[in-house]
């Protein structure tokens, strides 16, 4: 007959370890799998593609004080696969303005691929182009974790409407032109590439809404760069409206050299707050230079402004 051992208490009671145990089948080796195995079904076997177009932070004209930006330069697009589900088309009815129809997707992205491989980071107000018709990115979530890892989510999903004509409606010429970055007109025409010095020449364009170098044509007006400075303050490249505030001290402006401005610029100088008569406002050539013939010149009445343009011998006043 077998002898039963009795266990003491002490053996039956449950401790902690140090730390936890490696984990089962979710390793870096296991999350490349699961990677791989998406990109393979998204892209050979169901094979839906889109058309990405990114705002271009860098070169869109945003509000100085809301941030906004009416209208938007946007980056060449990028062909992205992805999970595409069409939500149909809803009929909305409102009083005294009429029948409204709205149509939506439901677009989902294999996140690493997208961020890893493409570089791409989807992102609320950015345009897809579905089929023949353009969409805007209104909502994002990122509902479902790979293994249930926190840290490891594996799915954007973004909710899409159909884009009004004349709000976002590329149109260019495909195969004709590759800049590295384009912008997006209302009107376009034709236009081609020259070699000579790796310049593009457009023809024929029409473009309602422009941004270069930070000055911008919206529907036919100009908007100049400007600052607002007081004090010294020395002219960069991009300067064009220099607005002083004259409520406290004088102001020196210094001119940049005419060996490195293009000639035939030209700059504004404008006494801004109207206190120029009692803190004047000197504007210097840089060294061993003029403005027509001296080497300083001063503003000293309120609220007067001044133009000056570049020529290879100095600056001038107009």
């Amino acid at each position: 007959m077998a002898r039963t051992v009795k266990k003491k208490k002490e053996d039956t009671i449950w401790s902690q370890p140090a730390q936890p145990p490696p984990p089962l089948f979710t390793g870096e080796k296991e999350r490349n799998l699961v990677k791989q195995v998406n990109d393979e079904l998204i892209e050979r076997v169901i094979g839906q593609q889109i058309a990405y177009f990114a705002i271009d932070i860098d070169h869109s004209y945003f509000h100085p004080l809301y941030g906004e930006a009416i209208q938007k330069t946007f980056l060449q697009p990028i062909r992205v696969y992805a999970l595409v589900k069409w939500e149909g088309q809803t009929q909305l009815f409102t009083q005294n303005v009429g029948i409204d129809k709205a149509t939506s997707i439901e677009i989902h992205f294999h996140k690493k691929r997208l961020t890893q491989d493409q570089d791409v980071f989807v992102r609320e107000g950015d345009f897809v182009l579905y089929g023949d018709r353009y969409y805007e990115i209104v909502s994002l979530s990122e509902p479902k974790q790979l293994f249930g890892q926190i840290e490891n989510k594996f799915e954007i999903v973004a909710k899409c409407i159909r884009a009004r004509e004349g709000i976002f409606n590329p149109q260019f010429t495909a195969n004709t032109v590759t800049p590295t970055r384009l912008v997006t007109p209302t009107n376009s025409g034709s236009y081609a590439q020259a070699n000579t010095n790796n310049d593009t020449i457009y023809n024929n364009i029409t473009v309602n809404n422009l941004t270069i170098n930070n000055s911008a044509i919206f529907n036919g007006s100009i908007a100049y760069k400007s600052v607002l400075i007081s004090g010294s303050y020395s002219v960069t490249s991009t300067d064009y409206l220099i607005g002083v505030n004259t409520n406290t001290i004088t102001s020196t402006i210094t001119l940049p050299s005419v060996s490195l401005t293009n000639t035939g610029r030209t700059i504004v100088i404008k006494d801004e707050t109207g206190n120029a008569s009692i803190n004047y406002i000197y504007v210097s050539a840089s060294s061993g230079q003029t403005i027509d013939g001296d080497s300083s010149i001063v503003i000293d009445s309120d609220h007067i402004s001044i133009t000056l343009y570049c020529t290879l011998t100095g600056w001038h006043v107009i």
